[in-house]
């Protein structure tokens, strides 16, 4: 699947530069940033905290199934129509369990550094252009709880790389700045966590601590563009 993505970025790379007015300057650059909210699939730990709500004796413990994104980028484009992509951003995602004599609290921030393209398929003059981009992932998350694991409280870490595809509308009659928003979906799991003595950590026997941030995302987005 990711070398079909490649290949039809490269097909519509090579489309947008061939039609690309002969008189324009190649180069230009846009600094983004974007604040939104993603979708998380986190199976294994959405049913480690069904079974500590049970050990609580409580109805239920908040599962962990979203937050909040920001993400700051740099774009170098070609033509005003295709652009090489490296940025970061940062997620948000914490639940904890509220009017119990024992409140546990979860909190699995991560890091994410991205490297991708993008590529402008449409453009309605003097309102928007219309994209579609991909960006590989590196990410890097510490997952920390009050909750007793192995008889002492915890913070565990762990890295792995995924990606993400999006369409992306933004304006085009506000220059230098670009208002817009995205849409997309993300693959990246954390499969493998380790505490500071470089062991891997489980939920409980059996349930490897995992992290999946898979899901749905979007970003509002403002830009400038020189």
């Amino acid at each position: 699947m990711a070398r079909r993505i490649t290949k039809a970025f490269v097909a519509l790379a090579i489309l947008s530069l061939a039609a690309a007015p002969a008189a324009s300057f190649p180069i230009g650059f846009s600094a983004v940033g974007g604040i939104g909210a993603g979708y998380y699939d986190m199976e294994a730990l959405n049913e480690h905290l069904g079974h500590v709500a049970q050990d609580l004796g409580v109805k239920s413990l908040g599962d962990l199934s979203g937050g909040v994104n920001f993400r700051i980028e740099g774009r170098v484009w070609m033509y005003d129509l295709f652009a090489v992509t490296a940025g970061f951003e940062h997620f948000w995602g914490a639940t904890e369990s509220a009017g119990t004599e024992s409140s546990r609290s979860y909190r699995a921030p991560s890091d994410v550094y991205t490297f991708g393209a993008i590529v402008a398929v449409f453009r309605i003059e003097n309102a928007l252009n219309l994209c579609v981009g991909s960006n590989l992932c590196f990410a890097e998350s510490v997952f920390g709880t009050n909750e007793i694991i192995e008889r002492r409280l915890s913070e565990f870490k762990g890295s792995n790389r995924g990606f993400e595809i999006y369409a992306e509308a933004h304006t085009n009659f506000l220059k230098p700045i670009e208002i817009g928003f995205q849409l997309g979906y993300r693959g990246l799991a954390l499969k493998t966590f380790t505490d500071k003595y470089g062991d891997t950590a489980f939920f409980e026997p059996g349930m490897k601590m995992e992290l999946d941030y898979s899901g749905v995302f979007f970003y509002f987005t403002t830009a400038i563009r020189l």
